[in-house]
């Protein structure tokens, strides 16, 4: 089975990965000297202090509820690809969806299609990977709004605003869900060179998401994906308590979530930037003082996505030597075969 819409998949898998992993750690580098400087900026004593504040146990469980995150969303991943016939391995798959998350220093995380990739090596044509991501990438957007609006929901001044983006997202699922909806929409691009293509891979990639997302895995879906950002909202809570910040649970997943949101809708590589910034605002708005703020923002940051891109880079590793052993198998296996038939 091909997808004639969507390009073959690369002869030397290595190459490219390597080169997305060269930028996503100088990405990474140049937000280490970032955070740096906006620590020397605030008060270098100042910012230890309050990362002191913080024990093993509460790294500990800030990483646990990261992890619970990755999990339950893995296993939606997983389903997914169950439920669109692609057949493989747990742990294998598990790694590839790990490795993902090393690309998620992309602008709007679109790195994270290299999971297509690893599966098009174990046998997956490509409209099932990019299926699955697509509806993962929309349930994640819509848990993540609803999270946000049930928050805002709480807070009279905000009851509109919360209402609208409930709406938005209700209405934006019509649009993917509904095929008549979904059609009008593409036929608004134009019908020559590459736009073609796009359209053609749109719907075959739409007619695969819509399998996922039928009534049942939708509100499935969107429970798991609740769940997952809850868990780090929850972090995110208990790390405000922990600096100091006085902040109830409602106002803090509804930060948490909308400094998300900020960071998607900046298509910045990872929301860096836009993400940070917003989630400063919103706890300086909500009286924090601006060095509690701006620490108990890179602590969320460093143990909700870069600890997400350290997994990935490892998991990345792991699946790179294994290629490489299972590459080196059959060339061992014929030269042991040359060696015994020279003695026969």
């Amino acid at each position: 089975m091909s997808d004639p819409a969507l390009p073959p998949a690369p002869t030397d898998r290595s190459r490219p990965e390597q080169h997305r992993l060269i930028q996503v750690v100088l990405v990474a580098v140049l937000a280490m000297f970032a955070y740096l400087a906006l620590g020397l900026l605030l008060g270098w004593s100042t910012t230890v202090e309050a990362l002191r504040r913080l024990g093993p146990g509460q790294w500990a469980l800030l990483l646990a509820l990261s992890l619970l995150n990755y999990s339950l969303r893995f296993v939606r991943w997983h389903g997914y690809l169950r439920a669109l016939g692609a057949q493989v391995p747990l742990f294998r798959d598990f790694l590839i969806y790990i490795a993902g998350f090393a690309f998620t220093v992309t602008p709007g995380k679109a790195g994270e299609a290299v999971r297509s990739v690893y599966l098009r090596a174990a046998g997956v044509p490509w409209s099932p990977g990019l299926a699955a991501l697509a509806a993962e990438r929309i349930l994640d957007l819509a848990a993540v709004a609803l999270l946000t609006g049930f928050a805002l929901i709480g807070f009279a001044d905000y009851l509109l605003p919360a209402l609208a983006l409930v709406a938005c997202v209700a209405a934006g699922l019509v649009v993917v869900v509904h095929p008549r909806v979904a059609d009008r929409l593409l036929a608004l691009l134009p019908s020559v060179g590459r736009w073609q293509h796009l359209k053609q891979g749109a719907r075959q990639m739409l007619v695969h998401a819509r399998v996922l997302l039928s009534a049942w895995r939708l509100l499935l879906g969107i429970a798991i994906g609740l769940a997952a950002w809850g868990a780090e909202a929850l972090g995110f809570y208990l790390l405000l308590g922990w600096l100091g910040v006085n902040a109830d649970a409602l106002a803090a997943a509804g930060i948490y979530a909308a400094s998300m949101l900020v960071g998607a809708a900046s298509f910045l590589p990872g929301g860096l930037g836009g993400a940070e910034a917003a989630m400063v605002a919103m706890l300086m708005a909500s009286g924090a003082a601006l060095t509690s703020a701006t620490t108990a923002t890179l602590i969320c940051r460093a143990v909700t996505l870069w600890f997400a891109v350290g997994l990935g880079i490892a998991a990345a590793f792991i699946l790179w030597l294994a290629d490489i052993n299972a590459a080196q198998a059959p060339k061992q296996g014929s030269g042991m075969g040359k060696t015994l038939n020279s003695r026969k």
